[in-house]
């Protein structure tokens, strides 16, 4: 889920001092990271992690006699890898690092066999913007992070190299909070590790909450490290894991959930007052969430009036009581599905046609926030971007807005909170941040589960991270009720990729003509929805569907206030064609990375995908592709099995073994049509080939070709049963992939008659 947020980091002009005997970082090198020799066991690895450290120091800062509300982040991160074979060598020929605020660094070595040192000068390092390798990223890093690359000449097999990075961040407690930003982690590698510490100081007047899962070591404190003093003291706690084994990058697995991992967060006592000298010595807590603090922390979430909400209620009751009058609305279901419609309406015609987008973003965050965004991206030359193609509500916003409308029709809404699948059960829940939510409705026929929307969201449509989590929902029908519920789970029928193909050849048999329509439901629509509705067609549809005449304008108390927005039935659109060539073109260009494209022809939106429970995406397109046909002789191969696009090809590693749970992102069903055109004088043989069928528990690959006439008429169906299945039902996947890979890699052979 999307979510906005506005980080306003505000440098304080102080002279800062930290009081007391302040610990340092990186002051001791363990005797671990000294170790030439890896264990005989691990001796065929390309490369093995010696030593790993990560090292965070928590102090307050003071300006004169008093504490100021700024607390200094230092990291210092220490690994020594031996590198063992050619593979390593180019896996590591290019360094990758992370630093945080100002003064972040890096240092970095070479340890030849023969115990030479060799220093990397880090001034040739450059910025990286896209993403880094796994090994180099660290735990914790969130604001103003920077990532550099620098490349590693002259490695050989046998050598150490051994770097190291340090950051620093101030935070301020008054804009950002007195929680800082969690460590959320595995313990597990793509490497062997052979020594790995994990290490943090506090001052006074912290504690840390960690919770460790699935065998990861448990914390300590460390007396010889921490520091006591009158006025101040330093805490240290660690924790030490050791003889790690690699883990293998399996697709569809959470590594929270199936790796030792660790969750742990900084935060400051209750009593902040700057003057304060009482705070106490940091201390663990090892508690899990308590619901009682969930429901006090996001109970408000819908229950935010503002000038917006007024003006999204206001205009959507006003039009789903002239529909009950009418007799256009029934049910509750009817009220529950026009009303979200009806507010997805009036918010894109506030961003569309109503106040420039900033004016809206004053109206949604409150003017005094507003001012420091403003002040923020001032500060820093920033022109903000506005992605036309896509604007989601806040979420706020949104759980206010429908559960007032609701509410006015007599139906009771409630706000379910949950915790994302990735970051583990509820019953893994540690820190109030790794909670979201959407709104739930139930009627009589079923529980709604609905999303603060942006331009294409359908009504009811499943949402790949609520599938099979567990939360709570908060009600408002009476106060303090909220009550354990799961959420949804969506089926294979309901997420659906289907692909309808008419194919000829081209004059010479030369290219393969298509003709092809798309249709997309549920998940499947994500990736292409937005770029199939950039022309902005559907909103001159949804202003002329749920126009609504203005009523008479009259005074309203100021708690009331409404934003003053024009409304038609119409839209200008003054860029459509220019939207829609550049949409043909995102198009053509999605093509090409599927197959060998010859050349794009049309493209025809049938159904838009935003409206009814289904919320069908359909269009049409035809385009022209090489190399499917070549020459055998007198007769043609064609791969008519590679028209179903690319599918899953099972590395070796795959085949053998399973090591952790499969959790995929959802069921799913994808289907196919092709419909041949046999040419004249020719007949169709091999389809044998193209006829099987494996059907399972967890899914199924079934695929049929048969001639009728002049035509070749080939079907297949790929199902994924479930969003989740434990690691031993791995051969079921492996027999219905490979089923389909095969299909891809088949051929029918046009034989001269």
């Amino acid at each position: 889920m999307k979510r906005i947020f506005f980080f306003i980091l505000l440098c304080l002009a102080h002279e800062s001092r930290v009081i007391a005997q302040t610990p340092g970082l990186g002051e001791t090198i363990e005797p671990e990271f000294a170790v030439t020799a890896v264990p005989d066991k691990w001796s065929k690895e390309s490369a093995v992690v010696i030593g790993q450290k990560s090292e965070y120091l928590f102090t307050r800062l003071a300006a004169g006699k008093k504490y100021t509300t700024t607390v200094r982040i230092k990291e210092y991160v220490h690994k020594r890898i031996k590198l063992q074979d050619k593979n390593a060598l180019e896996k590591f020929s290019t360094f990758f690092y992370v630093t945080m605020g100002k003064d972040g660094k890096a240092g970095y070595q070479i340890i030849k066999p023969n115990g030479k040192v060799i220093d990397v000068d880090m001034k040739n390092a450059i910025e990286e913007e896209n993403d880094i390798p796994a090994i180099y990223k660290p735990i914790y890093y969130r604001l103003n992070v920077k990532y550099f690359k620098i490349a590693i000449p002259d490695l050989e097999v046998g050598d150490i190299i051994d770097y190291d990075i340090r950051s620093t961040i101030d935070w301020d407690m008054r804009e950002n909070g007195v929680g800082f930003t969690p460590f959320i982690f595995s313990l597990a590698n793509t490497y062997s590790t052979m020594y790995q510490q994990y290490r943090f100081v506090m001052a006074n007047g912290m504690k840390v909450k960690f919770r460790g899962f699935n065998g990861a070591p448990n914390l300590k404190m460390d007396t010889k490290a921490s520091v006591f003093g009158d006025k101040e003291s330093y805490v240290a706690y660690y924790m030490l894991d050791k003889d790690r084994e690699k883990t293998t990058e399996e697709r569809w697995s959470f590594e929270l959930r199936n790796t030792p991992s660790v969750k742990f967060r900084v935060i400051m006592l209750a009593d902040n007052d700057p003057e304060s000298k009482e705070l106490g010595m940091a201390m663990v807590d090892r508690t899990f969430i308590d619901i009682d603090d969930v429901y006090r922390r996001y109970a408000g979430a819908a229950l935010y009036r503002t000038t917006t909400v007024n003006t999204l209620v206001a205009y959507t009751t006003e039009y789903i009581n002239k529909k009950k009058e009418a007799g256009a609305l029934k049910t509750d279901d009817d009220i529950i599905r026009e009303s979200y419609y009806c507010l997805r309406k009036v918010f894109l015609e506030m961003y569309y046609k109503g106040p420039v987008h900033s004016e809206l973003e004053k109206y949604m965050t409150g003017k005094k926030l507003y001012k420091k965004v403003l002040k923020q991206q001032e500060k820093d030359n920033q022109q903000k971007e506005e992605r036309e193609d896509e604007i989601r509500i806040n979420a706020v916003i949104f759980a206010t807005a429908l559960r007032t409308t609701l509410a006015v029709q007599n139906i009771q809404s409630e706000l379910f909170v949950y915790m994302p699948r990735r970051l583990g059960a509820w019953r893994d829940a540690v820190f109030l941040d790794e909670l979201d939510f959407v709104m739930k409705v139930k009627s009589k026929r079923r529980n709604y589960f609905l999303e603060a929307f942006n331009n294409f969201d359908a009504f009811a449509s499943p949402y790949g991270y609520l599938e099979g989590v567990e939360g709570y929902s908060i009600g408002y029908d009476e106060p303090n009720k909220y009550y354990k519920t799961p959420g949804p789970t969506s089926t294979a029928a309901e997420n659906v990729e289907r692909k309808d193909y008419l194919v000829s050849f081209t004059e010479g048999m030369e290219n393969v003509s298509i003709d092809r329509t798309t249709t997309l439901m549920g998940h499947e629509k994500s990736d292409k929805i937005g770029i199939a509705n950039l022309d902005r067609s559907y909103l001159s549809k949804d202003f002329e569907k749920y126009y609504n005449v203005p009523g008479q304008k009259g005074k309203r108390k100021k708690e009331d206030e409404v934003i003053d927005i024009t409304t038609s039935a119409s839209y200008d659109n003054p860029d459509k064609e220019e939207k829609a060539k550049e949409r043909k073109e995102l198009m053509e260009k999605d093509l090409k990375r599927e197959f060998d494209l010859d050349k794009y022809g049309e493209f025809d939106l049938i159904d838009n995908g935003r409206y009814g429970d289904s919320a069908m995406l359909k269009y049409r397109e035809t385009f022209w592709l090489k190399k499917l046909v070549s020459r055998a002789g007198r007769n043609y191969l064609f791969d008519a099995g590679k028209l179903i696009g690319g599918q899953i090809k099972l590395e070796q590693s795959e085949l053998e073994k399973r090591e952790t749970d499969i959790w995929l992102p959802n069921a799913r069903t994808i289907d196919n049509t092709i419909t041949l055109t046999i040419p004249a004088g020719y007949v169709v043989e091999g389809l044998q080939e193209l006829n099987m069928s494996v059907d399972n528990e967890s899914g199924s690959f079934v695929s049929t070709a048969v001639t009728e006439g002049d035509k070749l008429l080939i079907t297949t169906r790929k199902v994924y049963k479930k969003s989740f299945d434990k690691k031993d039902q791995w051969p079921n996947y492996v027999a219905f992939l490979e089923a389909g890979y095969k299909f891809s890699q088949g051929k029918v052979v046009l034989k001269k008659k």
